[in-house]
């Protein structure tokens, strides 16, 4: 049987697999993006798709900017592309170092960030991953200390808000796809970075495995059949962790109550702790985070204001809750003009400003016309909120409803001159309020 052939039963066994547990299933496939960076496993993996009758494929290039060839490598796959008759762009990326993370992972996060960018519901983005890859990804994982998470490495298919992620070559060896490309003359890229053994992944590839396998030959095979076995026990994990995420879970889903989780043992704090952050879609903690929430934040006394933050994410904890959080960088001195007639973004806290109809009342319309100042809290700040006959410190009125104290200078005060008219959506001072007012709406 040809290549080309496996890879095509291969890819519609896949989607065929998804149809029985996905509402979406083959139909719901509408196109397909292949991730190419001109390298030989990409290379082939856009040549079978291209190969394949009536398969709807366009692909990506990730430009990095690491490498002084990399404009050279997005013309080659443009010309590819156009010889393969394949829809083709590229798209420049932002992957310098991050402070905490490795070179390889900052680069893979501001890849799949941008691949994912560029799918709508229904499509499916090809990676060309295959079982070498599979096997090289088990033993990091295995060197790093993971869990059942880490170790069952790759699936094969991974479906996320109405968009697909495939691996159609994950049962297929670094020789075979080699071969392939050998038998078609396909031309690809070389990266010079992929023989740097100072990279985890390179130092197993060229130093490690070869040793192993003139020992145990079926190596691949093994690795995979590892992979497939935490896969179905990490379903079997995931399955118990929701059940226990929804005893603990509150209206929000970025908030979990401590007394439903301090029920649960330790084991299964652990697991829905997990759970819960990835399904709030922030950076996937260590063993050490989870371990750090579980011991210094579950049974933390009631006035302390504990947290934990790994990379741009961040747990905080009040009044029996915890909160999963992006964390934030807020210079609170900071003064802006604002023009109500026009939206005014926060670009720090990643929202905005703007005018909204009130409901029952809220600021009159003539200050729509007025130059208004927005400022954040700085501490002694007072106003009366409309309907109340005294002035309150804005301390005490967020106390009174639960504002998180991390939240607390983040919430924008709009000024008219040196009285403060407005807290946010929260409070309107009464003596500028009227019921054919307008609000301040802080919009994401």
């Amino acid at each position: 049987m040809t290549l080309l052939k496996r890879f095509t039963e291969a890819l519609e066994s896949l989607f065929f697999n998804q149809s029985s547990s996905s509402a979406e299933g083959v139909s719901g496939i509408k196109r397909y993006l292949v991730a190419y960076s001109g390298g030989l496993d990409s290379h082939v993996l856009l040549h079978l798709c291209s190969q394949a009758s009536s398969l709807p494929v366009r692909a990506v290039y990730i430009h990095h900017g690491l490498q002084d060839e990399a404009d050279q490598w997005s013309e080659h796959c443009a010309e590819v592309c156009e010889a393969l008759q394949v829809a083709f762009k590229t798209i420049h990326v932002d992957a310098s170092k991050r402070s905490g993370e490795s070179p390889e992972e900052t680069a893979r996060k501001a890849r799949y960030k941008a691949l994912k960018s560029e799918l709508e519901p229904g499509d499916c983005l090809l990676t060309a991953h295959h079982q070498d890859d599979q096997s090289e990804t088990v033993l990091l994982q295995l060197f790093r200390g993971a869990g059942v998470a880490g170790l069952a490495a790759m699936p094969m298919m991974r479906e996320s808000h109405q968009t697909f992620h495939a691996r159609p070559l994950l049962n297929f060896s670094r020789d075979e796809v080699h071969g392939y490309a050998i038998e078609n003359n396909l031309k690809w890229i070389e990266d010079p970075s992929n023989t740097d053994t100072d990279f985890d992944r390179n130092l197993l590839r060229h130093d490690v495995i070869p040793v192993i396998k003139n020992r145990w030959s079926q190596l691949g095979n093994s690795l995979s059949k590892v992979a497939i076995q935490q896969q179905a026990a990490l379903e079997i994990i995931e399955a118990m962790a929701s059940i226990d995420l929804a005893s603990i879970v509150t209206h929000q889903s970025n908030v979990i109550d401590v007394a439903g989780l301090l029920k649960l043992s330790e084991a299964r704090q652990l697991n829905v702790l997990r759970s819960w952050i990835h399904q709030c879609a922030y950076d996937a903690p260590t063993a050490n985070v989870l371990h750090q929430v579980v011991q210094s934040m579950l049974t933390a006394a009631d006035d302390a204001k504990p947290e934990v933050c790994w990379g741009e994410s961040e747990i905080r904890r009040y009044q029996e809750k915890l909160y999963c959080l992006k964390r934030i960088e807020h210079d609170v001195s900071e003064t802006f003009e604002w023009n109500p007639r026009e939206k005014l973004v926060f670009k720090d806290l990643g929202v905005g400003l703007q005018v909204e109809k009130g409901a029952l009342q809220g600021l009159k319309p003539e200050l729509l016309d007025k130059k208004l100042t927005v400022a954040f809290r700085q501490g002694g700040e007072k106003i009366r909120p409309a309907g109340r006959k005294n002035t309150h410190s804005l301390k005490k009125l967020m106390q009174e409803v639960g504002i998180p104290p991390w939240q607390r200078s983040r919430i924008p005060l709009v000024y008219y001159g040196e009285h403060l008219i407005a807290v946010g959506h929260y409070w309107l001072a009464d003596e500028y309020v009227n019921d054919q007012g307008w609000l301040p709406a802080v919009i994401e």
